[in-house]
This record gives structure tokens, C-alpha cells and sequence, in this order.
């Protein structure tokens, strides 16, 4: 598992919220393992897990996913977070936000900084405002995520990219677009 990064917004690049829809549509069209979006505020769209094990006392599935943070009944798009999650006490996240360049049509994801420290957009295993309790946290998960090979395979920035290429294509193409407020919608023929 490769340690995700804080990328700044690029040059004449505008934050952009995405519809409920879109996110599933666009999930779905990327081999999303599933995607729910049953909790108010949030969708999470499973990119990648392994199987069901026991830790301690809990069953838990292993997973690598992508959560759409959302308005009260998640139609619009607030910021996002990609999450390696191996039960609660192995977890670690990335949070970002999209931006788009109109002049190119491209999409960009752009840290979004975590607010109890500032220098990072990465969360988890409850370091607090702590940077040296979540950079162990992140190296507890990641020793973790070795032993599930198909989690540490799954997590990557190619794979994270890659998500940005389907909305790239889907831009150009003409098949998502702006419904006037700001939110990029899809139509039926994503």
C-alpha cells in the first residue's frame, strides 16, 4: 500500500460537487465491489475487499474504499475519502476534494486538509491533532494491509487516477455536465 498524496488544486481549477447519481453511476462504471448509500451524509462506493475474517471478537471484511461525504440525503457531493479500513483498529484515510479545469475538461482530486492538523489531508486510528500518532497509524495499517494481499493491491494512485480518467472521458464526451447549480450531473447514457 503506497501512501496516498496531498496534491494542491492546479492552475484556473474550480471545486466541483458531483450529484448522489453521478457518484453511483460513475462507482458502478469503475467495477465498484458495491456501493451504498443508505447513511445520511455519505456513499460508499467498496473499491476493492478480501474475505471475512475474525479480529478479536468481530467479524470484519477488509476493504479499500471511496466515501462521497454528502449533504443530509447525499445528493451533492461534499468532499470524499479513500479509506483503507481493517476493523476500527486498523484504519487510515485520505480526504480530497474534486476540482476541474473547464478550459481541458480534466478532473483533479485536491487534498482537502484534515482540521486538526492542517499540514495533511490524511485521518485515523484517532491520533487527535497528533502527526507522529498518525504517521504510525499509517504504518500499523499498512504492515496490516501486507498480510490481506488483495487490499494492499487495490490500494494505489493509479487506482485512485484511474477514477479520474472515466470522468475526464465522460466531460469530453458530453455525457456528464453542469445542471446549472455547480453540481455535475449524468445523464442516462453513462
Amino acid at each position: 500500500m503506497y501512501d496516498l498524496d496531498n496534491p494542491p488544486a492546479p492552475a484556473n481549477g474550480v471545486l466541483t460537487q458531483i450529484s448522489g447519481t453521478l457518484f453511483k453511476r460513475w462507482m458502478t462504471s469503475c467495477n465498484a465491489v458495491s456501493v451504498d448509500g443508505t447513511n445520511a451524509f455519505q456513499m460508499v462506493a467498496i473499491l476493492c475487499q478480501s474475505e471475512p475474517e475474525t479480529l478479536g471478537n468481530a467479524i470484519i471484511t477488509p476493504n479499500w474504499h471511496l466515501t462521497m461525504m454528502g449533504n443530509r440525503d447525499s445528493t451533492i457531493s461534499v468532499n470524499f475519502h479513500f479509506k483503507v479500513e481493517i476493523g476500527k483498529p486498523y484504519s487510515h484515510y485520505w480526504h480530497y476534494e474534486l476540482y476541474r479545469v473547464a478550459a481541458s475538461r480534466t478532473w483533479h482530486w485536491v487534498g482537502h486538509a484534515n482540521p486538526l492538523i492542517p499540514e495533511t489531508n490524511q485521518g485515523g486510528g484517532g491520533a487527535g491533532s497528533d502527526i507522529q500518532a498518525l504517521r504510525s497509524n499509517l504504518t500499523l495499517v499498512q504492515l496490516e494491509a501486507r498480510r490481506r494481499r488483495a487490499i494492499e493491491k487495490g490500494m494505489s494512485k493509479s487506482i485512485r487516477d484511474k477514477l479520474l480518467q472515466k470522468l475526464n472521458k465522460w466531460d469530453r464526451d458530453g455525457i456528464i455536465h453542469d445542471d446549472g447549480t455547480g453540481v455535475f450531473t449524468g445523464g442516462t447514457t453513462v
